[in-house]
């Protein structure tokens, strides 16, 4: 039987584009070509949007993102082939190797209208990362702090309502617990790590990822290098398995996958590449986490979270 790998965040599209290189170019950290033999693999790719674009600047960039990938999607037989309907992903991985889901990192692509929420769904996005570093018109980053604006919480009830996943990787601590107390449905953290592990701040700390586990949500492992251990420096995959093991006694069992980051951000040379999973995977299991265990951190938490709202994604 083949293993099946959900990947929560990737900025492969976006490093492509910005880069002029095609989405399957060996030169990325996940590229179809990187994909293991005997492996199916469904990627969220994220358009990442900086903090420096905001307004028509930050819609008009996805857009072009966007067409990028759709190009390439028509053009080239080996990049993924996209889908809205995540809980298929059985099917979809079936028939096809390689599927791509659509993400967006940062809220700023909304312009600061709560009823774009409805065009972005129409162009393929099925996750919103709501803020990256800075504040933006919908809530505070962890680097600015704050909370959610008025915009901000429509948005985030005209995501759910849509079947659109709320992404909280990159809030503040207080947009955090003010999402807690409107948020109607399981929320995502789709690129964080465990902050007891390592201090840094963009980490989740164990009163969040309670707080996720307790709504049955989903929380992407990362491996940015300085989210794995303070400093930098991980030169063993040990270092990412304290994360997962401090989770797993937090009781996030059904709650745990996967967030790489992969073309986002710096990533040590036992995870550097998606080809790298295996060893990954052998890691967890020598620590003794059960195949059981591993195969619902490798996908089958997510399979679970997206399965809530298959009624949305009709």
């Amino acid at each position: 039987m083949s293993v099946c790998i959900v990947d929560l965040h990737c900025d492969s599209l976006t490093k492509a584009y910005d880069n002029g290189w095609g989405v399957s170019d060996e030169r990325l950290s996940f590229s179809p070509g990187r994909i293991p033999a005997g492996m199916n693999w469904v990627q969220f790719m994220a358009v990442f949007i900086p903090d420096e674009l905001r307004g028509t600047d930050a819609r008009e960039y996805f857009d072009r993102v966007n067409e990028f990938y759709n190009e390439y999607i028509s053009e080239e037989q080996r990049i993924p082939v996209n889908t809205d309907s995540i809980w298929h992903i059985e099917n979809a991985v079936s028939v096809n190797p390689f599927t791509a889901v659509l993400s967006v990192e940062g809220g700023a692509v909304l312009e600061g209208d709560p009823a774009n929420v409805e065009s972005l769904y129409a162009a393929g996005v099925r996750m919103l990362t709501l803020t990256w570093n800075g504040a933006n018109e919908l809530c505070g980053g962890w680097k600015s702090g704050g909370g959610f604006t008025a915009a901000g919480r429509e948005t985030v009830h005209r995501m759910e309502a849509a079947g659109m996943a709320v992404d909280v990787s990159h809030i503040s601590d207080e947009g955090f617990f003010e999402l807690c107390g409107f948020a109607r449905k399981p929320f995502v953290a789709s690129h964080s790590n465990a902050r007891k592990i390592c201090g840094h701040p963009r980490n989740l700390t164990d009163d969040m990822f309670r707080e996720i586990v307790r709504r049955g949500g989903l929380v992407g492992i990362n491996y940015y290098d300085h989210f794995i251990r303070e400093g930098g420096g991980s030169s063993d995959a040990g270092d990412l398995l304290r994360h997962i093991h401090h989770f797993l006694e937090l009781g996030g069992e059904d709650v745990l996958a996967l967030g790489s980051d992969f073309d986002g951000a710096d990533t040590p040379p036992y995870i550097s590449g998606a080809d790298k999973i295996g060893s990954l995977i052998d890691a967890m299991g020598r620590s003794g986490i059960s195949k059981a265990v591993i195969s619902k951190i490798l996908s089958h938490n997510a399979v679970r979270f997206f399965n809530t709202m298959q009624g949305e994604w009709q």
